[in-house]
């Protein structure tokens, strides 16, 4: 039958190859790796660490939620679909136990070994599993298959496991606190976008386009998926520093006078100043530099600051370009918005000056990918 707690063997220690990948494994502590990634990485180092030849990782992201595959190595769709048919209430179970267990020869174990067989579609001789258990509390379990030299698993694989079952739960336990904070701040981030759009007519779709057309120029340059979204979330938030400016200036059909115009130049400082008290800090680092500086100019001639050329952050460099685009084509009380073409002629010819010249060449490339000129 299942050996539960097995007694560690009298084998030689971890060896130097062993201790390398723990200590890699380990330094995921420190990532700011989204929870799927840190899974696949995960599910990777247990297989070769006791040179296991598959295995699948299981998750309950939440108390409510049921455990679930989210890693395999070398499995397809359709093993990992047979697998979690055939394993799911007994890993389940086992998570209930938090203990480890190694199928052998057992009368149990046999029946275990056909239904892995059977999903797989190879022999399988052989399984570990081990509960991934932090602060008391399991969050899943990791499943390794068959030995690559054709052994059971044993005592050492046992003991190995164990020790990267540790700091594999901590590491998951951390992205799914992280995850969880994501979720929070975007949350939050909604919801401020929401109150401004609530107060100012004008801004109600602005601040949504100006985040799809920077979107438009991030894709053109090639940005990562992460940074993608946090320039979308700089976007939608880069006027929320008119929450804080009063009625008379906000609602104004303008064209504002010199006194209210020097107020509502206020609203970036505003904004950065809501922004700052967001966490995590790492992440509002950028969507802060889109608040902040994105009425700043190419040419020094901008505001708050008066920075100018790369002095000014990526992330305001190109909200001011899309800010720009759809103030121009949008109506105002005191003015009628012109063509997208019209638009584009006006930030072409502000280049260098307003904008920076490089953005602008993304911009046109953009649009025109986009067929929206």
């Amino acid at each position: 039958m299942a050996e539960h707690g097995m007694a560690v063997e009298t084998e030689n220690p971890f060896t130097t190859e062993e201790i390398e990948t723990l200590i890699e494994v380990g330094a995921l502590l420190s990532s700011n790796l989204r929870l799927e990634e840190v899974v696949e990485i995960l599910m990777e180092q247990a297989v070769l660490l006791v040179k296991a030849e598959t295995g699948i990782l299981w998750l309950r992201p939440g108390e409510e939620q049921e455990i679930s595959p989210v890693a395999s190595y070398g499995l397809d769709f359709d093993s990992v679909t047979l697998l979690r048919r055939q394993f799911q209430d007994y890993v389940n179970g086992l998570a209930v136990a938090g203990k480890p267990v190694i199928t052998g020869a057992g009368k149990q174990d046999g029946h275990l070994l056909e239904l892995a067989t059977y999903a797989l579609n190879f022999a399988v001789s052989s399984m570990v599993f081990l509960p991934l258990v932090s602060k008391g509390r399991t969050l899943g379990c990791l499943q390794l298959i068959n030995k690559q030299d054709g052994n059971r698993f044993g005592g050492r694989d046992l003991r190995l496991c164990n020790t990267f079952a540790s700091q594999a739960a901590v590491i998951i336990d951390n992205s799914l606190l992280f995850a969880n904070q994501e979720k929070l701040m975007i949350s939050l981030i909604r919801a401020l976008s929401s109150a401004l759009d609530a107060r100012d007519p004008y801004t109600r779709g602005h601040s949504e386009r100006v985040s799809e057309l920077s979107l438009l120029m991030a894709r053109e340059m090639g940005m990562s998926a992460k940074q993608q979204e946090i320039l979308q979330q700089a976007a939608l938030l880069h006027d929320v520093g008119k929450i804080g400016i009063r009625d008379n200036v906000l609602l104004d059909p303008g064209p504002l006078d010199e006194q209210k115009w020097q107020i509502m130049k206020s609203h970036p400082v505003i904004g950065a100043q809501i922004i700052e008290q967001i966490e995590p800090k790492s992440i509002m680092k950028q969507i802060y530099e889109g608040v902040m500086y994105h009425q700043e100019k190419y040419d020094g001639t901008g505001y708050p600051s008066g920075l100018r050329g790369k002095q000014i952050p990526l992330v305001a460099r190109i909200i001011a370009i899309a800010d720009a685009f759809d103030a121009i084509t949008s109506d105002r009380p005191y003015r009628k918005g012109k063509s997208p073409e019209e638009a584009l002629q006006e930030i072409q010819r502000c280049a260098g000056k307003h904008f920076d010249p490089q953005l602008v060449d993304v911009f046109v490339a953009a649009l025109k990918n986009a067929k929206m000129v």
